[in-house]
């Protein structure tokens, strides 16, 4: 290994532990069990670290071809080393995750099958979290504040969950008071997820759906209903881009967000009622200009930057717009 690189692994170890103690020490304060601690804040180390009760998450943000060439092994093996000292954790509880494109459902494809489950908790809410077995682990971070926000507008609101994932959000809405919620995915894995996290949290039965469905096709379907149900409350956080072959049609977040939002907004909003949208995808612009939101009586608020945690230092990790009448 290079000098720079060996000097850049000493500036990791160092920046390590001095975020180690700031991050133990907020978390604490805030009563937080899951939440980031690095995030390639060495541009030599591309990496990112999440840290959960039952161990820590490492993921591998090289490009590609630098994760071929084989310097990149003896980096891995150091960084590897050194999260494991820093945190005085064994090997099997640190899990190492490789981000590459996705293509379709590839997002819900296991990584393994060592049925690594666990119950933790936030904001007196239980999850259950999976740090092998998938990409991602049942809980997206970057949205915890999302969730509170959500929980504190819901109560005796009806609620409609979009791209549901492992239903976190309809779990903070029902704690919130929701009268009742609807959670759509496509994957059937996430919606039994979903079942269970809601289910823990003691909201079930026929005031809290989870429907496993292609999410285009329910929404086309469901709108030409004349008798369909409206909602005061709806989240959705779509994939940037998928193409799987149980979509009836490819999904692309840039050209087709604009379609998607106002259908939503005219076909299943109550009045009153808002739209909150996320996407991940960082180049992404609101084709929905300021005058056609005024035009239908409601406003587009950008709250990107006040929804990102402390601990997360990338401002791009995801984009926020809540759609709201006009006051």
């Amino acid at each position: 290994m290079t000098e720079r690189g060996l000097g850049a692994l000493t500036m990791f170890e160092n920046r390590l532990r001095k975020l180690k103690k700031e991050r133990e020490k907020w978390a604490k304060r805030e009563n937080i069990n899951c939440y980031r601690i690095y995030s390639e804040d060495i541009p030599q180390i591309p990496f990112i670290l999440d840290r959960y009760p039952n161990g820590l998450v490492l993921y591998d943000k090289s490009s590609l071809r630098f994760q071929a060439e084989t310097d990149h092994d003896a980096r891995l093996k150091e960084i590897v080393r050194i999260v494991m000292e820093v945190f005085q954790i064994p090997e099997n509880k640190l899990f190492l995750k490789q981000r590459k494109k996705q293509k379709g459902l590839d997002q819900y494809e296991k990584f393994s099958i060592e049925g690594n489950f666990f119950w933790t908790t936030e904001a007196n809410l239980e999850f259950r979290i999976n740090l092998s077995d998938y990409l991602d682990t049942g809980l997206f971070l970057d949205h915890r504040i999302t969730r509170s926000w959500l929980k504190e507008k819901s109560k005796n609101k009806s609620v409609l969950n979009l791209f549901s994932y492992t239903g976190a959000f309809s779990v903070y809405a029902a704690s919130g008071g929701a009268s009742k919620t609807k959670s759509i995915d496509l994957s059937k894995t996430y919606c039994d997820w979903a079942v269970q996290n809601l289910r823990r949290n003691g909201f079930e039965g026929s005031n809290h759906k989870i429907i496993n469905a292609d999410i285009l096709k329910w929404i086309e379907e469901e709108s030409k209903n004349p008798n369909r149900e409206r909602y005061d409350f709806i989240f959705l956080d779509p994939p940037t881009f998928s193409n799987s072959k149980k979509m009836y049609e490819e999904w692309e977040v840039q050209t087709k967000h604009r379609n998607l939002l106002l259908l939503l907004l005219t076909k299943f909003l109550s009045d009153k009622g808002e739209i909150w949208f996320s996407t991940n995808f960082r180049k992404f612009k609101m084709e929905v200009e300021e005058e056609e939101w005024k035009e239908r009586g409601y406003q587009c608020l950008n709250r990107t930057k006040e929804s990102i945690p402390p601990d997360f230092r990338d401002e791009k990790i995801h984009q926020l717009f809540c759609i709201m009448p006009l006051v």
